[in-house]
């Protein structure tokens, strides 16, 4: 019979945590479940650390690819799954106690896709959660309608989510080799297009722990305003042909607003990784203002001014777009 339940952890070069994170998924990680270690060709010690664990548990694979990133990583672990369903999480977090136990009791809705909660565990000890409610969309329609009104939904992770496995293989569905960044949402935009039941859980379901003030979320990437707005493209584009039941105001507010929150995450990027100002301001300015020329460059600096000019930007481009 095959498992309920496949976890896929990529590993590389994560000797300094490795154990406190694979502890976490194996001393509750229930019979029927399997786990899926798959190591990205690690040059530190990550390698001979998981040595000590094959053979521990029946359940259990360990395989060890050339390094091809993150994305070819997952990849080979979905080539390998047997679960009706399966999850990810990454080698620097933790699965939350007892997590296990209590969310094989929401896999009898039989739903396409699943959606836990995250704690978020900063550098100094203190733990933020993000959650969703305990909600049930009878298909996908809903779901999108929802998440167009309320926009918190969770949908960029990919290890907050159970995904059945049958979705994947019939849809072919993998992760984007070729990108560095976005490939996690590009996987969830592809996939939720191939779903119909989908639940939502206030069960929360890792510990997403802040390493270093350096971590990937914060770690520079180059012409990272290009790719956001080709993320927010596939994002709204994805939900906008799902959606069933909202208005025309809504659809084009979702939009507006998705592009607005996408321009401030950039800027607010700015700080920690400087370098990204020259790559990423010209396209910034060319959207908002219509110009780049050097007598703007700064706005983004004064709050205040940011805010009054998105929402000058919201009231000029809402009536340009057809939805």
């Amino acid at each position: 019979m095959n498992p309920v339940l496949s976890v896929i952890i990529p590993t590389y070069n994560c000797e300094s945590f490795l154990d406190e994170c694979l502890g976490s998924v194996l001393w509750q990680l229930p019979p029927d479940h399997e786990l899926i270690i798959v190591d990205d060709g690690s040059t530190d010690r990550t390698v001979s650390q998981l040595t000590a664990y094959d053979g521990k548990s029946d359940n259990l694979t360990i395989v060890c690819c050339e390094h091809k990133g993150a994305a070819g990583a997952r990849n080979t672990g979905l080539k390998m799954a047997k679960g009706e369903y399966l999850t990810f999480l990454d080698c620097d977090d933790c699965i939350r106690d007892g997590f296990f136990a209590e969310s094989r009791k929401l896999l009898k809705m039989d739903a396409d896709l699943y959606i836990f909660g995250i704690e978020r565990v900063l550098m100094n000890g203190n733990s933020e959660f993000w959650t969703v409610k305990d909600k049930v969309y009878p298909d996908i329609s809903a779901f999108a309608d929802d998440y167009i009104r309320k926009r918190n939904l969770m949908i960029y992770s990919n290890c907050n989510k159970f995904y059945k496995r049958k979705i994947i293989e019939e849809f072919g569905i993998c992760f984007d080799e070729d990108i560095e960044f976005g490939e996690d949402r590009l996987f969830n935009f592809r996939y939720i297009a191939g779903c119909d039941r989908i639940v939502t859980s206030s069960l929360v379901m890792l510990r997403y722990i802040q390493r270093c003030v350096g971590s990937m979320s914060a770690k520079h990437v180059p012409d990272f305003f290009e790719r956001i707005i080709m993320l927010h493209k596939a994002k709204t584009e994805c939900l906008l042909a799902l959606s069933k039941g909202t208005s025309a105001d809504e659809r084009k507010d979702f939009v507006v607003c998705d592009l607005c929150r996408e321009i401030e995450n950039t800027i607010e990027r700015f700080g920690i990784n400087p370098q990204e100002i020259e790559e990423n301001l010209h396209g910034i300015n060319e959207l908002v203002f219509g110009s780049s020329a050097p007598e703007i460059k700064a706005w983004y600096d004064i709050p205040e001014v940011r805010r009054d000019e998105l929402e000058k930007l919201k009231k000029r481009i809402i009536g340009t777009i057809e939805v």
